[in-house]
């Protein structure tokens, strides 16, 4: 299925992330259907971050470290 069927644009980082799952010890949930709800500590405030967002950041400062040590 192309990322042109599911909606996703091609900035989209979603179109990435469409076979990925979150799990538990029972439960397997869509990363791109996820969302984390959490206290932000430095504000105290509640944040929601979509997870497929979280796996873009990880591989981006994945990369520039790997850039950084060469």
């Amino acid at each position: 299925m192309s990322n042109d069927v599911l909606g996703y644009s091609s900035h989209d980082w979603r179109k990435n992330t469409d076979d990925a799952v979150v799990v538990d010890d029972k439960n397997k949930l869509k990363v791109n259907e996820s969302r984390v709800i959490f206290t932000n500590p430095k504000t105290l405030r509640e944040e929601t971050v979509d997870v497929s967002r979280l796996i873009r950041v990880f591989v981006n400062n994945f990369e520039s470290q790997k850039r950084s040590v060469k």
